[in-house]
């Protein structure tokens, strides 16, 4: 069997989810149905095996998430045979002998020379002496004996203890059996040649740099529109749907294609020749005149920057327009020497003056009509809300979790001069996607939580870059503001402020890549007895980048919706592809259901709108507490996962259209639930006063009874 795996590995390319074997060198390809029961090993989902791993990666060391908890009982020899040959060992000798084997330089040597290394190494070591010393009676013949020659005999070195130490070492951390062959699967220092198409391509890349509010999306519209075909990438719904109705408006036919939604000028079977579409679900293997990538700067994130740079090496369009800040440039100058592109850029100045507000406002009276405040927390928002409301004033409010159809409402009932909403409260979700007639920006924090390059939640001022594009968007062109003003809460926050946004945005010094579905499979093919998380973190443990222009995206929130289905059965692509979804896992609420979706898909049971509607309290009525309302916009992501899951498990997911029509209801609900968030926040305030006055009393009665 050994020779037979060997062979394969060595001749085919295995991709397990067609289940086949492609010849390396023929191109050819053949079934695998005899192979496979040997290939394919059964998971272990035992409650055991589900604890283990939770345990070893609560200490974060990769040497314990990646080691692989071995029955050791197969390694012993219960027959105690070489006791026999030989005698008893003497555990207090055979102890000083591995402690010196341990401390050999040469055994180090060694083993880096066979590719175990640090932390690996230390790890092995420890479980190998421990394995020895525990099972010293046990112990597999062969080491047997040469442990006892060692002990009784002076011509024997502790060095050949090496090749059963390495043995071990690969029975406990298998990838390194394998590891030539994995190393070359997670090699990402040339990503540009994943994309031939685009490689035969002679592109013209043409960088469109500047500030918020500069006029560089819309030149770089304008060549779109005015090709023959082409594509729009950009980061948000939102965006996508505006670039769409501009292309009706300037009678452009134009297809829509979003995780969620799919809107078809022609039909279904005919496509537009314009396409408007969010960054992920840009094709790589179709042909434009020209594409347009939106908000670029975005390749250095830390969870979607993959996204961006797969479609700056993959698209196929004889122009590629760019669009973002100029902290990019000098990054995608070095991607396209790589890629043989040519590259122009194009420098943008702002179309209108910004600049900073005399004082800090210290209080809400001084709050104006044509305001926008600022913060980044849903509780400051709310706290905010109920404040403004108390001064007379009518506010429109803007957050992330509000559904696009709701923030858009949201920012019409702002910009309309006839509406008596003048003021504005919203998260940095304003920072980019929607169109604000914003007059002045009020930060009331500069500090928001990240999460940082170890994945914790932590306090930190906000990004320069941050801070300029929420800036930026006072004083937009076209609003009638010929100057945008910022300003800040109180005289601190408007010296960090001012700090903040002084310092020059840093540039980008390298693009996010993200592992692939085809390369985790083959992983997988190698490591069949490892769980798609663990498979995740050898693949980030041995892919080698080229640093100076690319890194490894975090995934966190990846990593998250595995630990939620890593004990249901599926396939490994399907898991992917799962997991890939836009769903928060904040809520209990959210991550049952991503469950449960999941569970009905390895049960093969199909999930229509009726089935959905039982888990989400339908029918639904107006919002009377803070709570109701947060609980709709959960519903509404739930019914936003069901669509995204319907577009790539249509058998499953099949009731589309009427969750569609479904949640525009929903989104009535929570748009006239918001319009009275005053009302809400001020049933929220005038319950904790009760609760508050009710503690109080009972406390003075038990103090009179005393």
């Amino acid at each position: 069997m050994y020779l037979i795996r060997t062979f394969l590995r060595k001749n085919y390319t295995f991709c397990a989810f067609r289940k086949l074997l492609i010849d390396k060198h023929a191109g050819i390809t053949c079934c695998l149905h005899k192979f496979h029961r040997h290939s394919h090993c059964k998971r272990d989902f035992s409650t055991s095996s589900f604890l283990r791993c939770k345990l070893s990666r609560k200490s974060g060391n990769i040497e314990n998430i990646l080691i692989k908890d071995v029955a050791l009982e197969t390694l012993v020899d219960p027959t105690g045979s070489g006791r026999d040959m030989t005698g008893d060992l003497d555990s207090a000798l055979v102890g000083n002998l591995l402690r010196e084997f341990e401390k050999r330089p040469q055994v180090c040597k060694a083993a880096e020379s066979e590719g175990l290394r640090e932390p690996f190494y230390n790890k092995a070591m420890d479980r190998f002496i421990s394995f020895v010393m525990d099972n010293l009676n046990q112990l597999p013949p062969q080491l047997h004996v040469m442990l006892y020659d060692m002990v009784n005999s002076e011509g024997k070195s502790v060095d050949e203890l090496f090749p059963y130490f390495l043995a071990f070492a690969k029975k406990i951390y298998p990838q390194f059996e394998f590891q030539k062959d994995l190393q070359l699967i997670s090699d990402l220092t040339q990503p540009a040649n994943w994309y031939p198409e685009a490689r035969r391509m002679k592109r013209k890349i043409i960088f469109h740099a500047g500030p918020t509010n500069s006029g560089k999306t819309y030149h770089a519209l304008k060549a779109f529109m005015a090709a023959e075909s082409g594509v729009y990438c950009g980061p948000l719904r939102l965006l996508a749907m505006e670039v769409f109705n501009k292309c009706l408006e300037n009678d452009v036919p134009c297809d829509l294609i979003t995780g969620e939604e799919r809107r078809h000028h022609f039909g279904p079977d005919r496509p537009a020749a314009h396409i408007s579409s969010t960054v992920e679900m840009t094709s790589t293997t179709m042909e434009y005149d020209v594409a347009v990538v939106d908000e670029i700067q975005m390749l250095r994130d830390q969870e979607r920057g993959g996204a961006w740079t797969r479609v700056l090496l993959g698209l196929c369009a004889r122009e590629v327009h760019l669009c973002g800040e100029e902290a990019a440039v000098k990054l995608v100058e070095r991607i396209v020497e790589n890629t043989g592109d040519t590259l122009e850029v194009r420098r943008y100045e702002r179309l209108s003056k910004l600049k900073f507000d005399g004082k800090p406002i210290e209080t809400l009276k001084d709050v104006k009509a044509g305001d926008c405040l600022v913060c980044f927390s849903k509780a400051m928002i709310y706290k905010v809300c109920i404040e403004l409301e108390k001064l007379g004033h009518n506010v429109a409010v803007i957050y992330g979790s509000l559904p696009p159809a709701t923030k858009l409402a949201q920012a019409q009932k702002f910009n309309n001069p006839k509406d008596p909403c003048k003021v504005l409260v919203a998260t940095d979700a304003i920072g980019m996607g929607i169109n604000l007639k914003i007059k002045r920006m009020i930060f009331l924090q500069t500090q928001k939580t990240t999460r940082n390059e170890r994945g914790e939640l932590v306090m930190l001022p906000i990004a320069t870059h941050q801070a300029k594009q929420i800036a930026g968007r006072a004083g937009r062109f076209g609003s009638g503001e010929s100057v945008g003003l910022v300003t800040a809460y109180t005289a601190k926050e408007m010296n960090n402020l001012k700090e903040i946004i002084r310092q020059d945005i840093e540039d980008i010094q390298a693009a996010g890549l993200l592992p692939t579905v085809e390369q985790l499979e083959q992983f997988y093919f190698y490591l069949p007895s490892f769980n798609m998380r663990d498979i995740l973190e050898i693949f980030e443990h041995m892919s080698t980048l080229n640093n100076d222009v690319y890194f490894l995206c975090g995934m966190e929130s990846f990593k998250e919706l595995i630990g939620l289905i890593e004990h249901i059965d599926l396939p490994l692509r399907v898991r992917y592809q799962f997991c890939m979804a836009p769903v928060s896992v904040k809520s209990i609420f959210l991550s049952t259901l991503f469950t449960k979706f999941a569970r009905s898909y390895s049960n093969g049971t199909p999930i229509d709108c009726k089935w959905l509607l039982l888990q989400t309290d339908y029918p639904w009525s107006l919002p009377k507490t803070i709570k109701s309302l947060a609980k709709l916009e959960e519903v509404h992501e739930i019914m936003d996962m069901y669509l995204w899951l319907s577009f790539r498990f249509e058998e499953i997911f099949c009731d589309r259209e009427t969750v569609r029509g479904v949640q525009k209801q929903l989104e009535v609900v929570i748009e006239e639930g918001v319009e009275k968030l005053g009302v809400l926040l001020s049933q929220k305030m005038d319950s904790t006063h009760s609760k508050v006055k009710k503690m109080t009393k009972i406390q003075k009665s038990k103090i009179k009874r005393k």
